[in-house]
């Protein structure tokens, strides 16, 4: 799990019980509409998910291209800011040879919640941007029910998109988001195996009825809401 930011954070909540989405905003006062025109956030380069992962909870690193889908989709409704697409990003980078450069920037930054100005103050020269967002997938998680359990099954999704001011990389937004999808109660009665003379099971006839969601309804979920949390201008 990523860290938690301590200073400056606040913590949403909508009532006793709820969990409010994002569970977690920190928004810089740069973003308040009576800021001077020239101090505001407009022009946001969006960068690459990056990953806090462990490799074997995502080892095919199927999870920040499908947050990256979903937020790119989401960051597109919204008409209140200028966002510089990841792929024009890309461009610029291939474009300048910082090809890996790039990619260490973001491995760094999810191990080290540090942004690497060294690169993306060339990068923010070359794109003249106000600020940079960048998400980090921290959840990527399926409990499954085993066939011999009485259980729910469960898919969990979390990640954090930071905006960090171009310039000296300070961090004038953030929000974190966790979400999940559960599956129908699976019942042991409910199954239908087949067994061997030994006992050993050789198939489940009803093993979809206790696996957990797919991945892509809950990161839709949390890109949505991630994408909605930046201030409304």
């Amino acid at each position: 799990m990523r860290r938690w930011v301590v200073a400056a954070m606040v913590l949403v909540v909508l009532g006793s019980c709820k969990k409010q989405h994002p569970v977690n905003v920190y928004v810089d006062p740069r973003f308040d509409s009576k800021v001077p025109a020239e101090q505001q956030v407009n022009k946001i380069a969006v960068l690459r998910f990056a990953s806090s992962l462990n490799h074997q909870d995502d080892p095919d690193g199927v999870a920040p291209k499908t947050l990256e889908r979903y937020l790119d989709e989401a960051l597109g409704m919204r008409k209140d800011y200028k966002f510089i697409a990841p792929n024009t990003v890309d461009y610029a980078v291939e474009q300048n040879q910082w090809v890996d450069a790039y990619a260490k920037c973001l491995t760094s930054y999810a191990n080290t919640d540090k942004p690497e100005m060294k690169f993306l103050g060339g990068l923010a020269r070359e794109l003249q941007c106000d600020a940079f967002l960048i998400p980090v997938v921290d959840l990527w998680q399926k409990d499954e029910v085993d066939i011999t359990e009485n259980s729910t099954p469960a898919t969990y999704v979390g990640a954090t998109i930071t905006v960090v001011d171009a310039k000296d990389g300070t961090m004038i937004f953030r929000a974190t988001d966790e979400d999940y999808i559960e599956g129908a109660r699976s019942e042991t009665a409910d199954r239908s195996l087949v067994t061997g003379a030994s006992g050993a099971v050789h198939a489940d006839l009803g093993e979809k009825v206790h696996r957990a969601p797919p991945f892509d309804e809950v990161a839709i979920k949390v890109a949505q809401s991630l994408a909605s949390s930046l201030p409304l201008r």
